[in-house]
């Protein structure tokens, strides 16, 4: 027995060691991405890139872009470990190492790809928050590449449990006055607390304003660290007395947290607030505007989609085809085409991971039908008969349009143009 169990752990050593592993590429033979996230934040989500555009200002890129070296280093050894881009596997790369333009120019093509598909196909940065195509030029002319900028990215968030040395207090913390949800477009935009010169409430994400303890903890973390924790340049204070300054100052300090909630102009733009409205009242001396009256939160959905059909007879074969795939054509900025066509006559342009697919349709349809409303926005009613007149069918495409602009949350879902649903409604009403 000894024996047998000797010689069997010799095979297994010989044979895990005959297997290849696929090592990391050197790093220093990764294009450098010759710019740094954050730059000159809008506080709509938007900062410089490191190309300008015809108008020679630098053309927006989403302030989270480029990614920090360590992430792209682990994209980019993961897609040539694999031959193609993990997260868009049609799409081929190669990484020689030698240095010839040729090889140089076949580096630069990976580390584009790798960037533009780095959280999904075509889910990524543009390229022109970089400098590769520059570099792609030095290349071929023969020149050097352009240096890289690089200043130190900002430390990760980190909320203290504790009071804020200044004598931080909760209650002197402006309500931003609004709450997130309203209106929702089904493209992701809802309606702000503030109106535009057409009288008609500036649109805002969904997702904003944040809820009121994310907020606080927020502001927190900024008060006690002097700072924007997500933007270290920007300084905050909180100072406690009622003095009109101390008042500004206060709401000041609000915005910025606002603004930069989740990363460098990353967060919610003012406009999702009453802050500015707050801040004039404060100029007059009048009373600061109260908070819109807003129906209570909805809680977070937990969509799970039971085994069991719905009471009403739920059967997921009759739930709509979406008619269309996610990921079709991305511009390398997020977006792809979507599966109908505008007044142009070109593919409307939809999130590359627009629509879902079927299965994680089929749950929230069913979670939706069981429920009678939008799980995630219960003021939307749902029907699903199961007969197949014309009515009842365009019933059904009516349940899964509601699911499909909804799926992660109020008016947070995907686009209907990014699936043959109007088009099957159309046909079915020729019909009548």
């Amino acid at each position: 027995m000894k024996y047998s169990s000797v010689l069997f752990s010799t095979i297994l050593i010989s044979v895990v060691a005959s297997v290849p592993v696929k090592r990391n590429v050197d790093p220093n033979l990764v294009p450098d991405l010759g710019f740094t996230a954050g730059k000159n934040p809008t506080g709509t989500g938007d900062c410089d890139g490191a190309v300008n555009g015809a108008d020679g200002k630098p053309i927006k890129i989403p302030c989270a872009c480029p990614p920090d070296r360590a992430t792209f280093l682990t994209a980019i050894n993961r897609d040539i470990a694999a031959g193609h881009a993990v997260n868009n596997p049609s799409v081929k790369v190669s990484f020689p190492t030698d240095n010839s333009v040729a090889s140089q120019q076949a580096r630069i093509t990976a580390a584009s790809i790798s960037l533009q598909n780095l959280h999904g196909p075509g889910q990524g940065c543009p390229i022109v928050s970089t400098t590769l195509r520059a570099q792609s030029k030095a290349i071929d002319a023969g020149t050097a590449r352009p240096p890289a900028v690089a200043p130190a990215p900002a430390p990760p968030r980190v909320v203290s449990s504790a009071p804020a040395a200044g004598g931080f207090n909760p209650a002197l913390v402006p309500d931003l006055g609004f709450t997130a949800g309203k209106n929702p477009t089904g493209t992701g935009d809802c309606d702000g607390a503030v109106n535009g010169a057409n009288g008609k409430p500036i649109k805002v994400p969904c997702a904003c304003p944040p809820d009121s303890q994310t907020f606080l903890k927020s502001v927190q973390a900024d008060v006690a660290a002097g700072h924007a924790i997500n933007n270290p340049t920007v300084k905050v204070s909180f100072p406690t007395d009622n003095s009109v300054a101390s008042q500004l100052a206060r709401i000041n300090t609000a915005s910025v947290s606002l603004q930069n909630l989740h990363g460098p102009g990353k967060g919610c733009p003012i406009v999702s607030t009453t802050l500015q409205a707050q801040a004039e009242a404060i100029h007059a001396g009048t009373a600061p505007p109260p908070p819109v009256a807003a129906p209570t939160p909805t809680p977070p959905a937990c969509k799970v989609a039971s085994s069991a059909p719905a009471a009403d007879g739920f059967n997921p074969a009759l739930v709509p085809d979406l008619g269309f795939t996610a990921g079709k054509n991305p511009t390398g900025t997020g977006d792809c085409d979507g599966a109908v066509n505008g007044a142009n006559g070109k593919p409307i342009k939809v999130p590359c991971a627009c629509p879902p697919d079927r299965q994680t349709f089929l749950r929230s349809v069913q979670a939706d039908v069981a429920a009678g409303h939008a799980v995630n926005n219960p003021t939307v009613k749902v029907s699903f008969p199961i007969d197949n007149s014309v009515a009842s069918q365009l019933e059904r495409i009516n349940t899964a349009s509601v699911s499909l602009q909804n799926l992660h949350g109020p008016g947070k879902g995907c686009p209907i143009v990014s699936s043959t649903l109007q088009a099957q409604a159309a046909a079915l009403r020729a019909k009548q």
